[in-house]
């Protein structure tokens, strides 16, 4: 337990943690006591106890009432089997340089008798760590006796870093016992987990990194983007050649997938996009919030017309032009007729022809400078970088797309991890996080030998979305003995909030869905689409029945997943979680 006194200039800190400031009853009312509380720990030798009454406990953090009737705070630095009342006591185990350790005396753990009765059993020491380790076992149903504890044990010992705790979860869910594992363990645990949040920080690092220099900017860009497209080459050479016409339609047949269709009779921004295959309106609409229109704010667009502003939009076709860009190609930028990755491929097109052709190369470099380092290029690239590493939608349903996806993290940060250290930026944020993704997806593969679970970072409604799926299930068994399925569909909206959906299934394809709300002005909203849904699902052959109804409440997937075997009641789930 690690403790801080403060008392106005003076401070008493032990263990070097920050935990609270000592606060006066109003039984004494005065500075004094908290003076002479600092002044008198301070001078207590190695070795001395004092001891307090547990008066208040709030997770980690608790309060003590001491013989003088005041209340230190504190803060547990490991996890106890306390509870309020309870008294306790504590050593000092040093008291140098104006810092001060304390340590929970094991007498405190006697009022938790089996746990003690384990260790001593054990002959292992009755500590804090060891008895979180017990105590941890036994919620996980494990068996407890000396060869197990003192096995256990050893495995804790030999990961110093990780919590007891985690380390038996980790041994009871057949993880494999690493150290990068046991940091991946505690962050699916803590909820801090998601792919896609890492990929949105990610992808802002790298298009700052691409602003260092143009030799870092081609590296990034065929990392995350590939070659340059021979078709665009092509389409620029016609352009600058002929710099006369539109080649707007030309367009249409470039860049990976993302083409833009125009309906016979529309063109402009009156035409209706097809983009990645999914209906949306063009236009220099941006995303609206609170009324106000923001360009490019947490954006994940196709769409330039949402991406930047209109003056965005001039100011980089302006830059796009110093670098020998013809306006014919770059109208089409104006007027939002290209979507975010053909502009992209634009770039890159103009960057490979133009540093080989152009008349004035110091000049070139120079404009080139101008235009990557400009907010416009590196809002354009973090927006591609960010789709690039994100699935889309109509991807799920394949698994081999999935496959191919996580293979493609691995292989983009290894090359990312490879470009920062040639470049002297390993020990940086951007590397650790590119390493800590990397990590991720590894673990990842490990949590899928135990577990039929996936993460599922997705590209929803022009933003990025986290999404987990999960059938909780034995691995060899996905349905129960009677033939049923039960499933859990978690969602985490902007707008929606949190919406769990439970379903469940049976041998004649009845289907059962209940909604769980946690906003009560939602309830309407989704009762009125309730009937729309069954009717898609009962085209499909499905006899569905659906409800809705208020629960404040909800858990996250990894609380669910790691809680297999605890006394609660879990059904069988199968989870996506989105946000939105």
């Amino acid at each position: 337990m690690n403790l801080r006194v403060l008392h106005e200039n003076q401070m008493l800190q032990t263990g070097g943690k920050s935990v609270g400031q000592t606060q006066k009853t109003e039984q004494t009312g005065s500075a004094k006591i908290a003076y002479r509380l600092a002044q008198g720990i301070r001078n207590m030798n190695v070795g001395d106890t004092f001891t307090g009454k547990v008066t208040n406990l709030d997770g980690q953090a608790l309060e003590l009432m001491l013989a003088d009737k005041s209340t230190l705070s504190a803060k547990l630095s490991q996890r106890m089997n306390i509870n309020v009342g309870q008294t306790m006591s504590f050593e000092i185990s040093s008291n140098s340089g104006g810092k001060v350790q304390l340590t929970p005396l094991y007498a405190n753990l006697a009022g938790d008798s089996q746990i003690t009765k384990a260790l001593m059993g054990a002959e292992l020491p009755v500590n804090p760590e060891n008895a979180e380790m017990v105590q941890s076992m036994m919620e996980e149903g494990m068996k407890i006796d000396a060869g197990s504890l003192l096995e256990m044990a050893k495995t804790v010992n030999s990961n110093p870093d990780a919590a007891p705790s985690t380390i038996v979860q980790m041994t009871k869910l057949g993880i494999p016992i690493t150290e990068e594992n046991a940091v991946q363990f505690e962050l699916y645990k803590n909820n801090s987990h998601q792919i896609a949040s890492e990929i949105s920080h990610l992808a802002e690092g790298y298009s700052d990194l691409a602003k260092t220099g143009i030799s870092v900017n081609n590296e990034i860009l065929n990392i995350f983007t590939g070659p340059v497209d021979e078709g665009t080459v092509q389409l620029l050479q016609s352009a600058v050649k002929e710099n006369t016409g539109n080649p707007a339609a030309d367009m249409a047949d470039i860049n990976d997938g993302a083409v833009i269709q125009t309906e016979e009779g529309n063109t402009g921004n009156g035409a209706k996009n097809v983009i990645a295959g999914q209906d949306t309106p063009s236009g220099t609409e941006g995303i609206k919030e609170g009324g106000e229109i923001l360009y490019g704010k947490n954006a994940v667009t196709e769409n330039l017309g949402k991406l930047f502003s209109e003056d965005e939009r001039n100011a980089l076709a302006g830059r796009l032009e110093e670098i020998g860009v013809p306006k014919s190609l770059t109208s089409n930028v104006r007027s939002t007729d290209i979507t975010s990755s053909q502009t992209l491929d634009l770039i890159k097109a103009a960057i490979d022809e133009f540093s080989k052709t152009s008349e004035n190369k110091e000049q070139f470099k120079d404009s080139l400078k101008n235009l990557i380092e400009s907010n416009e290029y590196g809002k354009l690239l973090k927006n591609v970088i960010t789709g690039k590493m994100l699935l889309s939608p109509e991807d799920v349903a394949d698994k081999e797309k999935i496959k191919e996806y996580f293979e493609r993290i691995v292989r983009d940060t290894t090359k990312m991890s490879q470009l920062l250290n040639n470049t002297g930026r390993g020990d940086t944020t951007l590397a650790k996080g590119t390493e800590n993704l990397r990590q991720n997806v590894d673990f990842l593969n490990q949590l899928n030998q135990t577990f039929t679970y996936i993460q599922l970072p997705l590209k929803l409604n022009d933003q990025s979305a986290h999404g987990d799926l999960y059938v909780y299930t034995n691995k060899k068994k996905l349905a129960s003995k009677d033939g049923n399925v039960s499933a859990l569909l978690h969602l985490d909206m902007e707008h929606l909030g949190t919406m769990d959906v439970h379903v469940s299934m049976n041998q004649e394809s009845n289907v059962t869905t209940h909604f769980i709300m946690q906003k009560a002005e939602l309830l309407d909203f989704i009762a009125e689409h309730l009937t729309e849904l069954d009717d898609r699902l009962n085209k499909r052959g499905y006899k569905v029945k659906s409800d809705v109804a208020l629960n404040r409440e909800a858990k996250s997937v990894p609380e669910i997943m790691f809680n297999t075997g605890r006394s609660e009641k879990l059904i069988q789930k199968l989870t996506f979680d989105v946000k939105a």
